[in-house]
């Protein structure tokens, strides 16, 4: 229905109205409620928050001390001790939730999913205000894209996982960042105070402005940026030293590193186990390939700073963290990106982003499933090469008319362009 919707409004012929906007926002909020009764299925992180949270209530620093077996038993929850993973600014909205839970197994899910929940229908309310900004038919084709496909409500209200805490700070972010008032940079500092990843996006901001002072000494530019920023690092800080210890802070995040799957690189790795060759060269091609696009939007944003290109310029960025620095991919960390390129979704980048968000909780399904006993290449590789060849395939057939027309005119004289074809012969 969402992939439907999308091309409709992409070959939509008639004026989108408001009263379609509303509609477009309406429905996503009651699939929202609809998933708050779910049982968290494919991610246990409600549970990890719940019991990190919980020692702080205790007294204890969860980066430092992790929750053991017998404490998780109270929970519906087959994990094994972990140290906190998340920011500062999470840790402390799970110690607030577990504060009024009072350890209730029901009321603490409940309570997570409503925080989560609301985080996501707020979401979505800053994409229609910001799609807005441009028209009435970026706004609903945004509110499609972020707010119709399953991944959004699924992972809010529905598996209570904390992306959303992480998004909608962000998006808060660019909602102020045209402004230029000192609200953005400490939105933006509340999103990666909650999820660290966030952070790449000051790159974002610092180019917006830059550009948009059109000086030319450092100094004159510097010194305004920072004295803008000062209350977004003061409350960074404050919240980071409410838990920072020494540098094992970051052990809980630095042991998922090694984790390794479903990344546009395994593709690679899937034809070097089919030709039995090493293909490091095209390994690293495909990894550097996102991070050299984030940095030409960057390049692009400075030269002309609008809100457009700060927007494809942040999306870029997100998605070079997801698909260059990350070793594996969750279909949740889609999330990071989707709500970005919801804001720019007449964009071919952000339909491939759709299409790869559409796709990517079917593609974990054999990890999650078969992830005992069978060869990983199976589980965790194989399944990268109809996910992402899949969302290229998306992402044309939700192309416009006019563009669909010109990859097909571009498809058919890719023969010729090669040399393959054969002169006619009568």
């Amino acid at each position: 229905m969402a992939a439907w919707l999308f091309r409709w409004l992409s070959d939509f012929g008639g004026p989108v109205t408001k009263a379609m906007t509303d509609r477009l926002f309406f429905w996503p909020v009651l699939f929202t409620v609809a998933c708050i009764p779910s049982v968290p299925v494919m991610t246990q992180d409600l549970w990890f928050s719940a019991l990190w949270g919980e020692k702080i209530i205790d007294g204890l620093n969860p980066y430092y001390v992790p929750f053991t077996p017998e404490q998780a038993r109270f929970y519906p929850f087959d994990e094994v001790s972990a140290k906190m993973t998340y920011g500062p600014l999470w840790a402390v909205i799970s110690a607030g939730i577990m504060a009024l839970s009072d350890g209730n197994v029901w009321v603490t899910g409940l309570l997570f999913k409503l925080v989560l929940g609301g985080a996501w229908i707020a979401a979505l309310a800053i994409v229609r205000w910001i799609g807005r900004t441009h028209d009435e038919a970026t706004a609903a084709a945004g509110l499609v894209a972020f707010g119709w496909l399953p991944i959004g409500h699924i992972y809010s209200a529905g598996e209570g996982h904390n992306d959303m805490a992480m998004v909608v700070f962000m998006l808060l972010w660019l909602m102020r960042l045209p402004s230029g008032d000192r609200a953005g940079p400490l939105a933006l500092a509340a999103s990666a105070a909650c999820k660290y990843t966030s952070a790449a996006l000051v790159s974002v901001d610092l180019l917006y402005r830059v550009g948009k002072s059109g000086r030319m000494d450092f100094r004159s530019i510097l010194v305004p940026y920072l004295l803008r920023g000062i209350p977004a690092a003061a409350f960074f800080l404050a919240v980071l030293f409410l838990f920072f210890r020494s540098p094992t802070f970051f052990d809980g995040a630095r042991g998922m590193s090694g984790w390794q799957w479903l990344q546009p690189v395994d593709v690679v790795r899937v034809a070097e186990r089919l030709m039995d060759m090493d293909l490091a060269p095209l390994r690293w091609l495909v990894r550097g390939s996102f991070a050299a696009f984030a940095i030409w939007t960057l390049a692009t944003l400075y030269r002309r700073p609008t809100t457009e290109n700060a927007w494809k310029a942040a999306t870029a960025v997100m998605a070079a963290v997801v698909f260059s620095i990350s070793t594996h991919m969750w279909p949740w960390f889609m999330l990071w990106i989707l709500a970005l390129a919801a804001l720019v979704p007449a964009w071919w980048f952000s339909r491939w982003i759709f299409g790869v968000a559409a796709l990517a909780p079917f593609s974990i399904v054999p990890f999650w499933r078969y992830e005992v006993g069978f060869d990983p290449f199976y589980t965790k590789t194989l399944p990268a090469l109809p996910l992402y060849l899949g969302a290229t395939l998306f992402m044309v057939w939700m192309l416009d008319r006019k563009d669909r027309a010109a990859v097909t005119a571009w498809a058919a004289a890719m023969p010729r362009r090669l040399g393959i074809t054969r002169p006619h012969r009568s």
